[in-house]
C-alpha cells in the first residue's frame, strides 16, 4: 500500500537552498534510514514528510486517513505542562515512559534536562498508533542498554519507519532502505546500511576508473594536436572538436571531504592516577573507591545508565572537578582537551571565522603545513559563506563540528569526550574515528554509540550501581557478550553473577590481541604515508630520478599496507569467532 509521494518538491531558506525538485515514495512496510551531512536538510526533509514544514514548490500526495507519528530532534512542550500531562492516561505511553526512566508524572517539563525531554517525547511518539513513524535522532541521550532495547522495539514494529540516526548498528539492523540527502537531492538505495556502503564503494571505484580513462584520452588527443599535419594542410576538424570536448568536459562533482590533521603534544609516562577516588552529590555517592593508572596510549570507553556518573568521572580525570575522597593526580606534561555534550559558551552573534581566529590565526598541521583559520574551517567542511555565518545560525551538527575543531586546535594529549557522536553526521564520525586511530595521546570517552565504542576503544569501564568502576578488556561487543549471560548458563558454569569471570571469557591470546592493537594503530599511519607519497610523486613530475625513488617508496608502503590489512582482517575475524562461536 502506497502511503505518501513527494513529487518534484523544492524547499529553500534565506540564502540556503535545501531540496530542489526531488521525488520519493513511501509504502507500507518501508523502513527507511535517512543519512547526510550536518546541515544537508535531513531534519527539514523529515518535517516535510510529517507535514510540519511547508514546501516552496511541487506536491505531496498522502493516502486517505494517513496517520503519522513523529519525534523531533529537539522536542518542546507547552508552558506549564508536567510529565503526566504529556503522557496522559495511555497505558502504553505510561509503560514506555517508565522504561525510559521517567517515573515522576508531577515533574514540570520546563525543569527537565534536554535528555529527559527527548526521552519523554520518544515515549509519546512510540505509543502512538500510526501508519508512518518518523524519528529524528532517537538515540540521543539514551544509554546503551536503552538503545539495545529501542533496536529490538523498532525491529518488532509493523508501521513504515522513517529514521535519522548516527547509530550505525541501529541503522544497519533496523532499516531496509537508505535515502541520502546531498546537494539538494535525494538518492535512494535499497538494502541495509552495509549494502549502501558497498554500493557507494563500487560507484566510487567506477567513477575513478572513468576519470582515469578520461585523462588518458585527453593526453592522447593533446599529443595528436601537437603533431604537425602530414600530407594535409590542416588537422581533421572532428579530432580538434573531440579534444576540445574532452578538455572542456566537467568532471563529476567531488564532495568536499572532512580532513582532520591536527597534532597532539608530547605526553609523559604519568597521565592521570586515580587513588581511592569517590564523588558524591548531597548524600548520594556516585563514585566510590575508584583506582586506575591511565596509560599514555589509553583508549577507554565509559558506559553506564544515565546518571551513573560517566560525566563525573571524565570531569575528575580532566581536573575540572575535585573528589570528595581519595586523590586525582594529573601528570605535569598532560594537556587535557574537553569535548563535552553541553555546548561551549560561544556568543551566538559571533561569526564562525571570528570564533576560530580568537583561538589562533594560524595552525600547524600534523604534516608540518601551516594553515590559516579560514583554511582550517574549509578542512572541517565550512564553506566560505558558512564561515561568514553567525554561530546562532548553525545547525546542531554544524555547531558540534565547530566545537570539535576548537577542542582539537588546543593540541591536547589527553582527550576527554562526553557523548561525542551526538548530532555528528556519519561521514564526520568515520573521519574522526580514523583520526583517533593514529592520534598520539590518551583517549577516554563516555558514549552511548555502540559502533563508536567498538571502533575506537580497546577497554571498557562500566560504572556499577554501587559506584565502583569495573575494567573490561575489549570494545563494546566483547563487554556486552561477557555481560549478557543468562541465569541458566551462569548456574551451569558454576557462577550466579551476570559477568563472566576472565577464565570463562573466550578471546584472543595476549600476543594476538597485542598484534591486533598494534595493527589498528599502524594501518592509519601507513595510509597517511601512502597519501603523502602520492602527493610528493605528483609534485615531482618531470624529475625522473626523484620519481623513480618515490615510486619505489610508494610500492613498498602499499605492500606493507596490504599485508597489515590482511592480517588485521584475519585477527578480527578470529576475535569475532571467539566472542560468538
Amino acid at each position: 500500500m502506497h502511503l505518501l509521494s513527494l513529487e518534484g518538491i523544492s524547499k529553500s531558506f534565506p540564502e540556503n537552498p535545501v531540496l530542489e525538485n526531488v521525488s520519493l515514495g513511501i509504502s507500507a512496510g518501508d523502513r527507511i534510514g535517512v543519512i547526510g551531512r550536518n546541515g544537508s536538510g535531513k531534519s527539514t526533509f523529515l518535517a516535510i514528510v510529517a507535514g510540519t514544514e511547508d514546501i516552496d514548490d511541487g506536491s505531496i500526495v498522502r493516502s486517505r486517513g494517513l496517520r503519522v507519528g513523529a519525534l523531533d530532534q529537539d522536542p518542546t512542550f507547552a508552558p506549564g505542562m508536567t510529565v503526566g500531562d504529556v503522557v496522559g492516561d495511555d497505558r502504553q505511553a505510561i509503560a514506555l515512559a517508565d522504561r525510559l526512566d521517567l517515573t515522576e508524572p508531577s515533574v514540570a517539563c520546563s525543569t527537565l534536562s534536554g535528555g529527559q525531554r527527548k526521552r519523554l517525547a520518544l515515549a509519546v511518539a512510540l505509543a502512538q498508533e500510526c501508519d508512518l513513524l518518523i524519528l529524528d535522532e532517537p538515540t540521543n541521550h539514551l544509554d546503551v542498554d536503552t538503545i539495545d532495547w529501542l533496536e529490538d522495539h523498532l525491529s518488532s514494529r509493523r508501521e513504515a519507519l522513517l529514521l535519522v540516526t548516527h547509530d550505525r548498528y541501529l541503522l544497519d539492523r533496523v532499516v531496509t532502505r537508505v535515502v541520502e540527502v546531498h546537494d539538494q537531492s535525494l538518492s535512494s538505495h535499497h538494502g541495509t546500511y552495509a549494502d549502501y556502503l558497498e554500493a557507494v564503494a563500487v560507484r566510487e571505484a567506477h567513477d575513478s576508473a572513468v576519470e582515469h580513462r578520461r585523462r588518458q584520452r585527453i593526453k592522447i588527443e593533446l599529443e595528436w594536436l601537437r603533431r604537425s599535419p602530414k600530407a594535409r594542410t590542416s588537422k581533421a576538424r572532428y579530432r580538434v572538436n573531440q579534444a576540445q570536448d574532452l578538455i572542456g568536459e566537467r568532471r563529476r562533482k567531488v564532495r568536499q571531504e572532512l580532513s582532520i590533521d591536527l597534532p597532539s603534544r608530547r605526553i609523559g609516562s604519568k597521565v592521570v592516577n586515580l587513588d581511592n577516588v569517590g564523588k558524591r552529590y548531597g548524600r548520594t555517592w556516585v563514585l566510590r573507591h575508584v583506582e586506575h593508572r591511565l596509560s599514555q596510549d589509553a583508549r577507554i570507553g565509559i558506559v553506564g545508565p544515565n546518571g551513573a556518573g560517566k560525566t563525573t568521572l571524565l570531569n575528575l580525570m580532566a581536573g575540572r572537578l575535585d573528589p570528595d575522597e581519595g586523590k586525582v593526580t594529573i601528570g605535569s606534561t598532560v594537556h587535557p582537551g574537553w569535548y563535552g555534550q553541553d555546548p561551549r559558551p560561544l556568543a551566538p552573534n559571533t561569526r564562525v571565522h571570528a570564533v576560530v581566529r580568537e583561538q589562533a590565526d594560524e595552525v600547524r598541521l600534523e604534516s608540518g603545513i601551516r594553515v590559516s583559520g579560514a583554511q582550517l574551517l574549509e578542512r572541517f567542511q565550512f564553506t566560505r559563506d558558512q564561515q561568514q555565518s553567525v554561530v546562532g545560525d548553525l545547525s546542531g551538527g554544524e555547531r558540534r563540528r565547530l566545537e570539535l575543531l576548537l577542542s582539537l586546535m588546543e593540541a591536547p594529549n589527553l582527550l576527554l569526550m562526553d557523548e561525542p557522536t551526538n548530532d555528528l553526521d556519519l561521514g564526520t564520525l568515520t573521519v574522526l574515528e580514523e583520526y583517533l586511530d593514529a592520534w598520539e595521546g590518551a583517549l577516554v570517552v563516555a558514549s552511548h554509540d555502540r559502533y563508536f565504542l567498538d571502533r575506537v576503544c580497546s577497554d571498557i569501564f562500566s560504572i556499577e550501581p554501587d559506584g565502583s568502576v569495573v575494567h573490561h578488556p575489549g570494545g563494546w561487543t566483547a563487554y556486552r557478550s561477557a555481560s549478557l549471560v543468562t541465569p541458566a548458563s551462569a548456574t551451569k558454569e558454576g557462577g550466579g553473577g551476570k559477568i563472566r569471570s576472565k577464565q570463562q571469557r573466550r578471546k584472543l591470546t595476549y600476543n594476538d590481541q597485542r598484534e591486533l592493537d598494534q595493527l589498528t594503530k599502524s594501518i592509519p599511519r601507513l595510509e597517511r604515508r601512502r597519501k603523502d607519497l602520492e602527493g610528493m610523486l605528483a609534485a615531482a613530475a618531470g624529475d625522473y630520478g626523484r620519481t623513480v625513488e618515490l615510486s619505489g617508496d610508494l610500492a613498498a608502503v602499499i605492500a606493507d599496507l596490504e599485508l597489515a590489512e590482511d592480517r588485521w582482517l584475519e585477527l578480527s575475524a578470529e576475535a569475532d569467532r571467539l566472542v560468538d562461536p
